[in-house]
């Protein structure tokens, strides 16, 4: 039997405000890529990700047996001081055409219509404006994550810890694939794949001057 992997989705995360309807500009190119899409938006962030020392994973089961994935491309706008959380911003958003599993047929299988989709939805993203600062290096974050054109609020809790301008991030949610549609047809079925995904995002960033 193929094993299909699937995510959620992070990470952050298709960009589109309607979560009923299509966006136009989502039905263009399978291959985008996330400099195309900054390089497009103008957007202005206080934080350099580092991309090379990041990662944006997912896991779970099929058939009982774990399978883990990640997205290789993404891109991050990050406005966040620790001493101002109220005024903080994050956008986050995936290249759904990068994202690879453990196994090459579940890779193959990721951007088709069942799963990804990703000719019609090529990005998915990661909206959040409300961050609350917990105790010591644990926050959390309350926005909107957008996949397949559907859009929900989630809470990200997460860690930080900043040094010298340097600031290391790790997080983990579960998420619900079926709530945005992810494994339709016979894999809708918790039977093949398990419905709860979960996400694992480590982020590693410089302070811009």
């Amino acid at each position: 039997m193929k094993r299909l992997s699937v995510f959620i989705g992070f990470v952050s995360l298709v960009a589109c405000s309607n979560a009923n309807g299509q966006n136009p500009s989502q039905t263009v190119v399978a291959n985008v890529t996330s400099e195309q899409i900054i390089s497009g938006e103008q957007t202005k962030s206080g934080w350099t990700v580092d991309k090379t020392k990041s990662t944006l994973g997912f896991s779970g089961k099929q058939s009982g047996a774990a399978f883990t994935g990640s997205f290789g491309d993404f891109e991050a706008s990050i406005n966040f001081d620790p001493d101002n959380v109220a005024v903080a911003n994050v956008a986050v958003t995936i290249i759904m055409s990068s994202a690879t599993t453990d196994d090459s047929e579940s890779t193959n299988a990721l951007p088709g219509e069942e799963w990804f989709d990703v000719k019609k939805f090529p990005v998915a993203k990661f909206e959040a404006s409300d961050f609350k600062h917990l105790q010591d290096d644990k926050y959390e974050a309350k926005g909107n994550l957008t996949i397949r054109n559907i859009t929900q609020e989630i809470v990200l809790p997460f860690k930080l810890k900043i040094e010298n301008k340097r600031a290391i991030m790790d997080a983990q949610l579960s998420l619900d694939r079926t709530a945005y549609k992810v494994g339709t047809g016979m894999w809708a079925s918790k039977d093949w794949v398990e419905h709860d995904i979960v996400v694992d995002i480590h982020l590693e960033a410089t302070q811009k001057k």
